[in-house]
C-alpha cells in the first residue's frame, strides 16, 4: 500500500485535499485518515482501513501556516518509520503578498528535513479560494443568480483575472456569494466546515483538473505532486 502524507494549513485545504485525492484515484479508491495539530500535537482520527485498496493518504490540518513546515519536520522520522514515501505541505500566501512569494519560499525550502523521502512544499497563490474563483461554473450552483455574466456586471472580473492574481481570494468569493445573500466567511472572517463543503460540492472537479491547472501554476504543480505521488 502507498502512503502519502499531506500537512495543510487550515480545514479548507483539508477538505479540499480529501476531494482532490479521491478524484485523482477514481475508482480504485482510497484510504484516507484526517489528522488536526493543537498545540504542537497532532490527534490522528482512528479510522477503519481497508488493505485491499493500494492507497493511504493521511491529510494533516495545521490549523496555522507557520505550523505546517514544522509539523513536516517534527512528524518526519515517524512518518518515514511507518512507510510513507511522500510528504507533502500546502500553505496560503495571504495576509502576506505577492512580492513577498520568493522570500516565503526561500525560507521554507531551508526548513526540509533531510532524508530519503524529500518533503514537497506547495503555495496555494494567494489562498486555495483562488482555485475556487477559476473554476467559474460552480458559482451557479452555489446560486442559481450567480451566472458569470451577472457577476462581471457588478464588478467582480473572474472572467479577465487570473486566479493568482487576486490578493484575498476568499474575500472575493465572499463578495461573489453576498450577490446573492450568501456568505463563505462569518462577519468576523472565519470560515465554517458547512460553508467550506458547500462550495466543494459545487465544484466541478473535471473542470478543476481539466481546464484550471492549465490556468494556474500554483494549482497544476500541486496536483502533479500528488498525480506522483500516488502513481
Amino acid at each position: 500500500m502507498r502512503k502519502v502524507a499531506v500537512f495543510v494549513e487550515g480545514l479548507t485545504e483539508q477538505e479540499l485535499v480529501v476531494e482532490l485525492v479521491s478524484a485523482v484515484v477514481g475508482t480504485r479508491g482510497v484510504n484516507v485518515v484526517l489528522g488536526r495539530q493543537w498545540k504542537g500535537k497532532v490527534a490522528v482520527q482512528p479510522s477503519v482501513i481497508d488493505a485491499a485498496l493500494d492507497f493511504l493518504v493521511l491529510v494533516i490540518d495545521c490549523s496555522n501556516d507557520e505550523q505546517v513546515m514544522t509539523q513536516i519536520r517534527e512528524q518526519y522520522p515517524s512518518l518515514t518509520a511507518s512507510g510513507y514515501t511522500a510528504i507533502i505541505g500546502l500553505r496560503d500566501v495571504y495576509p502576506f503578498v505577492h512580492a513577498d512569494i520568493p522570500a516565503i519560499r526561500a525560507g521554507l525550502s531551508l526548513s526540509l528535513p533531510n532524508g530519503a523521502v524529500i518533503p514537497e512544499l506547495h503555495l496555494a497563490i494567494m489562498e486555495v479560494e483562488a482555485w475556487f474563483l477559476a473554476e467559474s461554473t460552480h458559482f451557479s450552483r452555489v446560486h442559481p443568480s450567480l451566472t458569470v455574466p451577472f457577476i462581471v456586471a457588478r464588478g467582480i472580473d473572474v472572467v479577465g483575472t487570473n486566479g493568482d492574481a487576486w490578493g484575498h481570494p476568499a474575500g472575493v468569493l465572499h463578495s461573489i456569494y453576498k450577490l446573492a445573500d450568501m456568505s463563505y466567511m462569518s462577519p468576523k472572517g472565519k470560515k465554517t466546515k458547512h460553508r467550506v463543503q458547500r462550495t466543494l460540492r459545487a465544484l466541478s472537479f473535471e473542470e478543476l483538473y481539466v481546464t484550471v491547472r492549465g490556468t494556474i501554476p500554483s494549482f497544476d504543480a500541486f496536483v502533479k505532486s500528488l498525480e506522483i505521488a500516488l502513481f
